[in-house]
């Protein structure tokens, strides 16, 4: 499982894994319209990263890590 930034305002995305279920993780970042802005793998055996997001203009997004695992962040 993870948690992230639900509010981001200075453009970094921190996502926060609370277990080491798999050492290549890989993630999409999708509007509310379900358009990919943002793909690829976070390798490794990690516990926190960063992802710099601050191209992206206001509004809701989804975290999607793997092929089912979603969790939903505000660009303001």
């Amino acid at each position: 499982m993870f948690n992230l930034t639900e509010n981001v305002r200075d453009g970094i995305l921190e996502i926060r894994f609370s277990d080491d279920d798999s050492l290549d993780k890989s993630y999409r970042i999708t509007c509310s319209l379900g358009k990919i802005h943002m793909q690829g793998n976070i390798a490794g055996s990690t516990q926190r990263t960063c992802l710099y997001i601050g191209e992206f203009k206001k509004g809701k997004y989804h975290f999607i890590l793997g092929e089912d695992t979603s969790k939903e962040f505000i660009v303001a």
